[in-house]
């Protein structure tokens, strides 16, 4: 009898231990009283009950069967997928790893096993790692996290996590399961996405600009030419058409002041002398004048913004004043010009009729500014609420090697 048999066999030892007992307990039935047709009747069962069991006993092996077919699936794509897995214990060492996680991280599996992944987190993610590792350790929740790796071979690995706890009964407590995709060629895209934006922000001021100088100069003389011919025609004519000439006058003087006006509005020469703040005071005057509309710019210093993030903000502020003129039905509304580390913000508050931010269509020109702010990797954020007030807070990255770039 082989090994395997016998293995079997003393595995059903104590199923037919147990049987022997009940058959014990039962009350004898003696073969000599039964009639040939029940004896007959008996060892049909026995034979009906002996084929249910070579059944079950097939079922089972196909069960089994399949299920190791399954899992045997399960492990080629565990080993083959594209994103690599990662299985860390209580202390965030590494029990288990794919080959994908393997080549990403640049060591054989067998030396990522036992391997804190600490070790291999880029020093200024350290605390980003620990915080999201509790957070990952306190409830069952996935969440999609990005670190940056310092890998063996020392070059850099840009990673988007999405980890959750113990969702499987049976985990040890603290067991994390963690997918890890490169990201590396999506942040390299998103950077020169930036400097593309930063590039055609740049080169779209200078058109600004240029062209707000030639309204001021060029128009600006043209126009004060004609004011001094006209003068100069009035004194001939006298008082015949005085009337006449003081309209032609009056007109050309506020032709002067609106192409004056425009040429500051496409580039005020505050936002790039003095600063956002100065330019800001000096945009909340102009919708006073245009739209009665009080701005109240929050006293605070100048924050160091390069040129780029200071004509976002401008625009942004702009749009976002026109919005409360036009929509919010309220006479007033209050900026906020800070600087939060490395991203620079613009709030502009009101106390007015409010929206849902969920079910408004958003008008053209804030979807352009969500795109504008978005292409250098800055945020619009909207509260508001019905009746409520509203409040927008525009963040652009403060200073861009970008932009420094760019300028050039």
């Amino acid at each position: 009898m082989s090994a395997k048999r016998r293995s079997s066999g003393s595995s059903f030892r104590p199923l037919r231990q147990l049987a022997e007992r009940r058959m014990a307990e039962r009350k004898p039935t003696s073969l000599d009283a039964m009639t040939p047709d029940e004896v007959r009747a008996l060892v049909h069962e026995l034979e009906i009950h002996k084929v249910e069991l070579e059944i079950q006993n097939e079922q089972l092996s196909e069960t089994q069967h399949t299920l190791e077919q399954a899992k045997e699936r399960y492990r080629r794509l565990y080993e083959s997928a594209p994103i690599g897995y990662l299985t860390l214990d209580g202390d965030a060492t590494i029990v288990d790893a794919n080959l994908t996680a393997s080549v990403l991280l640049r060591l054989p599996r067998s030396r990522l096993i036992g391997r804190k992944l600490s070790r291999f987190v880029a020093p200024a993610h350290q605390d980003r790692w620990h915080l999201e590792r509790r957070m990952l350790a306190q409830g069952t929740e996935r969440r999609s996290f990005e670190l940056d790796f310092a890998l063996p071979d020392r070059s850099t690995l840009h990673a988007q996590l999405v980890g959750s706890g113990a969702l499987e009964k049976g985990d040890a407590a603290g067991m994390l399961r963690l997918g890890l995709l490169d990201v590396t060629e999506v942040r390299s895209l998103a950077r020169a996405l930036r400097a593309a934006a930063v590039a055609i922000s740049f080169a779209e001021e200078r058109e600004r600009r240029a062209l707000a100088a030639d309204l001021h100069d060029d128009a600006g003389q043209l126009l004060t030419l004609a004011s001094l011919k006209l003068r100069a025609l009035a004194n001939a004519l006298g008082e015949r058409c005085a009337d006449e000439v003081r309209e032609l006058g009056e007109l050309l003087a506020e032709t002067r002041r609106r192409i004056s006006s425009l040429s500051f509005e496409l580039s005020p020469p505050l936002l790039h002398d003095v600063g956002l703040v100065a330019a800001a005071e000096w945009l909340a005057e102009r919708k006073q004048r245009n739209f009665g509309l009080v701005v109240r710019v929050a006293r605070t210093e100048e924050p160091v913004l390069d040129e780029a993030a200071r004509v976002t903000l401008f625009r942004a502020l702009r749009e976002l004043l026109v919005n409360v003129a036009k929509h919010a039905k309220v006479g007033e509304a209050d900026v906020r010009i800070w600087r939060d580390g490395e991203v620079a913000r613009v709030s502009v508050e009101d106390l007015g009729l409010g929206f849902d931010p969920e079910a408004r269509h958003e008008g053209f020109g804030l979807l352009a500014l969500r795109d504008r702010v978005g292409q250098m990797g800055g945020s619009v954020e909207i509260e508001s609420a019905a009746g409520g007030g509203t409040r927008v807070v525009v963040s652009v990255p403060a200073v861009s090697s970008d932009a420094e770039g760019g300028s050039t």
